[in-house]
């Protein structure tokens, strides 16, 4: 029998009694996931039947994501996947559809190494997919991103790889200071940071091209300061490896 969705997330449907064990000292990215390219599996009555194009696809392939192996997309997916390529423990807090996408998502971010205990399912949300006009997205607001945060018993690094909202915002830095955590911010290129994120950690700017590069470079600074580097040790050492230019350079 399948259960009716309500049109109203249930925010109580995943709480922190069904985690086995505390989870510590671990990286939080914060932000929604997609998927690359919807999967064959799929049926496709699940997906509109046109749908305009959206942004140019920035992976190297028609179904995987820049390591050819994942099929995952989204800023927060492809640094979380990068992270735990790193060997470092992260957990992907966020959102995704109460739909057949969603779970392809979630085993997905599994055989990536990245955990998804805390990423909340909205069943009036639908899963992005890249290439396919899907909307709504699911929500990621302050209740949200505080109950996603709950699951985590402590933090060392939270990454935020999306623009919230003020109030949603405002949680997760209060979140970080909480945990004693280290703040990074991925914001878009071109745009104005909100000093609040500035005053909190490092703020990076996604470049219009060569994202690969960035994102190997966000997951290697988030794990540095994870093992205990100061963040201009471990900045330095992610450009280095990367071959990414630093600005100060």
């Amino acid at each position: 029998m399948t259960a009716a969705r309500s049109p109203i997330p249930d925010r109580t449907s995943q709480s922190p009694s069904r985690l086995s064990g505390t989870l510590r000292d671990v990286i939080i990215v914060l932000g929604r996931p997609a998927l690359a390219l919807p999967p064959a599996s799929l049926p496709p009555a699940s997906l509109p039947p046109a749908s305009p194009p959206l942004a140019p696809r920035t992976h190297r392939d028609d179904t995987r994501g820049f390591d050819g192996r994942d099929g995952l997309d989204g800023l927060g997916a492809l640094v979380a996947v990068a992270t735990a390529g790193t060997g470092a423990a992260v957990q992907l807090v966020g959102s995704v559809g109460d739909d057949r996408e969603g779970d392809e998502v979630i085993i997905r971010l599994g055989r990536a190494g990245v955990g998804h205990a805390a990423l909340l399912r909205d069943p009036a949300g639908r899963t992005p997919v890249t290439g396919l006009e899907r909307e709504p997205v699911p929500r990621l607001d302050a209740q949200d991103v505080e109950l996603g945060l709950r699951y985590l018993s402590e933090v060392r690094v939270l990454v935020l790889a999306e623009p919230l909202d003020g109030e949603a915002q405002a949680v997760a830095l209060e979140g970080a200071r909480y945990h004693g955590a280290e703040v990074v911010a991925l914001v878009t290129s071109g745009s104005v940071p909100d000093p609040d994120l500035a005053d909190a950690g490092t703020v990076l700017e996604a470049p219009p091209e060569d994202l690969e590069a960035f994102v190997q470079v966000v997951a290697r600074y988030a794990a540095g300061m994870e093992a205990g580097k100061s963040a201009a040790e471990a900045f330095r050492e992610a450009t280095d490896a990367v071959g990414w230019e630093r600005a100060d350079a």
